[in-house]
């Protein structure tokens, strides 16, 4: 459009300059077919060259080569698919992983992962998508399989990721969809709306003591976040001491005996959406000892807020916050 309108402005001027006016050519300067510019020379130089292609540095420091424009997108992790979504691109989704759900919109979109998160690698080359977007924990052997395909390979995350690398994450998929500026303003959105609830939480000296529950399928040794691990960012900063903070492993699996012994204050249930509430917290052999419990200090959060390092994750540090500091809303 751009490109006519150009044109059109440049046809409409000529057409409108008579040619025996004196101010259509100076004197002593005839204006020669051979000197005159043509519309083909205004174009060239008002309008910069469009890419074709671009060169990625993504989550997992890899380069990739992207070619443009990125209209068929594949999405292997639910964050990414809200990235994506979030920068307007949800007609360029064209199949996602089996647990991405997020915006409701989304849901009808074919699944290219099964429930182990296996890819079909047929469904893939079928869909023929521009790029697809793979997970900080897509196996290497997965990314290699569909490069092989033919298909440029974007790793967005990591398993390990912070708040300042999710809006890394956010701006290098902007950058593949030509929507650098979207990605800035999120960002900075983001950044300036997390900061916000920071500086809020850090006016309170309390820092209750916390357990959060991953997964609790063998009640005697759930799964919980340590030191490493992206919600340990969120409880600090949303004013809670983890319980767990000194082990090394970022998500270990805990035996009842050290929860016992650490006594935390609150139990948040991140496994909330599986069916686990607090009275059947509550009502596991050995529980009611810890302190949370006893003091009805277990919440259920939910988990897609919490554990996706994407757009909502600011949404996800407010919950946690209003679970440890209800006093702060």
């Amino acid at each position: 459009m751009k490109h006519i309108l150009l044109l059109a402005a440049f046809v409409f001027a000529a057409c409108g300059t008579p040619s025996a006016s004196p101010m259509a050519a100076p004197t002593g300067t005839p204006l020669t077919e051979a000197s005159a510019p043509t519309a083909t020379d205004v174009l060239a130089t008002a309008t910069p060259a469009l890419k074709t292609e671009i060169t990625l540095t993504d989550s997992a420091g890899r380069s990739v080569v992207v070619k443009l424009p990125v209209n068929r997108i594949v999405s292997l992790a639910p964050s990414t698919t809200e990235i994506v979504v979030a920068l307007d691109g949800l007609d360029r989704l064209i199949a996602i992983d089996m647990y991405s759900d997020y915006p409701p919109e989304v849901s009808a979109l074919p699944k290219i992962t099964n429930p182990d998160m296996s890819v079909d690698y047929e469904q893939i080359t079928a869909s023929a998508p521009d790029v697809v977007f793979a997970a900080g924990i897509t196996a290497p052997d997965v990314i290699t399989a569909i490069e092989k395909l033919g298909i440029s390979v974007i790793v967005v995350g990591s398993p390990n990721a912070t708040f300042a690398a999710v809006l890394t994450d956010i701006r290098l998929v902007g950058a593949a969809l030509e929507r650098d500026t979207e990605a800035q303003v999120l960002t900075e959105t983001m950044q300036t709306e997390w900061q916000a609830l920071a500086d809020r939480v850090a006016k309170t000296t309390d820092r209750p003591t916390v357990f959060w529950e991953l997964d609790a399928t063998d009640p005697s040794k759930p799964y919980t976040v340590g030191p490493d691990s992206f919600v340990a960012e969120l409880l600090q900063v949303a004013g809670g001491t983890n319980i767990f903070a000194d082990v090394t492993d970022a998500y270990p699996q805990v035996s009842l005996e050290q929860i016992v012994a650490k006594a935390p204050d609150t139990i948040i249930l991140a496994d909330s959406i599986w069916g686990v509430t607090p009275e059947a917290v509550a009502a596991r052999a050995g529980w009611e000892s810890i302190p949370a419990v006893q003091n009805q200090r277990v919440f259920p959060i939910d988990d897609n807020v919490v554990s996706r390092p994407g757009p909502r994750i600011v949404q996800g540090l407010q919950a946690v916050i209003s679970i440890l500091h209800p006093e702060l809303k």
